[in-house]
């Protein structure tokens, strides 16, 4: 794991108010197969766990019968209980700093890997202390490959499970309860918001994107210049390289 690990974000003023970090019911993410076992595995956990079925065999066909309730998440809910925090090891991926990063113009925030706030067994919460496993309450890089198929024995390690095709992003997440978020509220969707705060001293460095306004970036050199509390944290500017599609992360003053 690197001593440093980001999120990208947009331009949110509030964040260094609140430090809310948003943990996401895997339902809610971009990617519909998130979470989700393949059918075989699926169905050898239900009948095996839960009882379910005459056989594997009929419970994948009963499966293929309703995909619609698959989908929606129906087959096993005991992931629902958790939301995903997602960061990564990099901070110059490019379509990152499009898809997530509003083009350019929001920004990277950098955590140390190593503060308290990612060991959830040193939480101040017993119920999440209690939720710490192999997946859930540590941090941990996510695993691509082709099948959707797990190496061990819980069908947690589907959370840290992506296709093929993301392994650009060098995911690292982070699965807490989301009943013990400081923070739930739902949005004009429905859908489910889970906040936890993270502890200012974990923030480490803010990189702001090529196109961050001059407004943006002199809101948060005043926060990080006037606030004790953040004083330590270094800003960053991103800039385009003159030869290559590549970006150019430069220090500047606060």
């Amino acid at each position: 794991m690197e001593d440093i690990i980001y999120k990208y974000m947009e331009f949110r003023e509030e964040f260094f108010d609140n430090r809310w970090l948003r943990f996401t019911p895997r339902l809610y993410l971009n990617d519909p197969f998130e979470v989700r076992p393949s059918f075989s595995e699926h169905a050898q956990y239900v009948h095996r766990v839960n009882g379910y079925g005459k056989s594997v065999n009929s419970v994948i066909e009963e499966m293929k019968r309703n995909q619609h309730l698959v989908l929606k998440g129906i087959a096993i809910q005991d992931f629902d209980i958790y939301g995903i925090l997602s960061l990564t090891e990099r901070n110059d991926n490019l379509l990152m700093w499009a898809h997530y990063a509003r083009d350019h113009s929001g920004m990277v925030i950098g955590f140390d890997s190593k503060h308290e706030f990612f060991d959830a067994s040193k939480s101040s919460k017993e119920y999440v202390r209690s939720a710490v496993s192999e997946y859930i309450g540590v941090l941990r890089k996510v695993r691509y490959a082709k099948y959707r198929k797990s190496k061990g024995a819980s069908l947690n390690e589907y959370f840290f499970l992506k296709s093929n095709d993301w392994w650009t992003e060098r995911e690292v997440r982070y699965v807490l309860p989301i009943s013990e978020a400081d923070e739930i509220r739902e949005n004009e969707r429905g859908e489910t918001l889970a906040f936890y705060q993270v502890p200012s001293d974990a923030i480490v460095s803010v990189i702001f994107g090529i196109r961050a306004s001059e407004d943006n970036v002199n809101c948060v050199k005043a926060k990080v210049r006037d606030s004790k509390i953040y004083r330590h944290v270094k800003l960053y500017q991103s800039k385009m390289c003159n030869e290559q599609y590549d970006l150019v992360i430069q220090p500047i003053d606060a």
